[in-house]
């Protein structure tokens, strides 16, 4: 992380202001509105811990609401999270708008992921750390920096404020907030990858990002964010 980075601030107009001279951008929330689902009843009945490392996986027993069809019942589930990033982490969409010499673009990752043990392509994202980022606005500038090479520009909070972010899994505990970034700049300083990151920096028109996303090549979270980003995008009118 940013050896600098200073947490960011929640003013009374409800966006995001950061208290750092190099992070001076505002981040408001988008026009998105949530609808909470349907609400139901799932206790959780007793959680124990069974192992831990970056990530903690949980033996979870939760009970299951009666209903007309069934009664109440009890299933054991594993769960993991990640309790050292308080269950959150932040993804990116960096955009570049189109100039008189080129398109729009995106700034997009190529990087290690040891689930699937290959390369695949991915946003700037990653684990909000409360003390380091101070909000999940924060942490999204930080991996920015870090991992492409970028800082600046006009930040959105694509879900709006008070959201509690997006399930990444359906047996994950961990949700992710999306942002997008429209028009930042190559960072002062170059960013620090930490050490187990491989990770590949690309940019691309909005075209060959679609062909990507349909690939299935492109991490989940990543293709959520870029989804909701270009509409976003397309709502403000830019060529996307």
């Amino acid at each position: 992380m940013h050896a600098g980075f200073k947490p960011v601030s929640r003013s009374r107009a409800g966006v995001f202001k950061s208290c750092s001279f190099r992070f001076r951008s505002v981040v408001h929330a988008s026009m998105s509105s949530h609808v909470p689902a349907e609400a139901a009843t799932f206790d959780i009945i007793k959680e124990d811990k069974v192992y831990q490392r970056y990530f903690t996986l949980y033996d979870r027993k939760i009970r299951f609401p009666a209903s007309k069809e069934r009664p109440a019942e009890e299933h054991d589930f594993d769960v993991i999270g990640h309790p050292q990033a308080s269950f959150h982490f932040s993804a990116v969409f960096p955009f570049h708008p189109a100039t008189d010499k080129a398109p729009a673009e995106v700034t997009i990752l190529k990087e290690f992921c040891q689930g699937p043990n290959q390369m695949m392509y991915s946003l700037p994202a990653g684990s909000f750390d409360a003390q380091r980022h101070g909000d999940y606005a924060g942490c999204a500038r930080a991996e920015l920096w870090e991992e492409a090479q970028l800082e600046g520009g006009e930040w959105v909070d694509l879900l709006g404020l008070g959201h509690p972010g997006i399930a990444e899994v359906k047996w994950c505990a961990n949700r992710f907030t999306p942002f997008l970034c429209i028009a930042p700049h190559a960072a002062a300083t170059a960013g620090k990858q930490d050490a187990e990151e491989f990770i590949e920096i690309h940019r691309m028109s909005i075209a060959s990002l679609r062909e990507v996303m349909r690939s299935g090549n492109m991490l989940l979270p990543s293709v959520t964010t870029a989804f909701m980003a270009i509409e976003e995008l397309q709502r403000r009118s830019f060529s996307v």
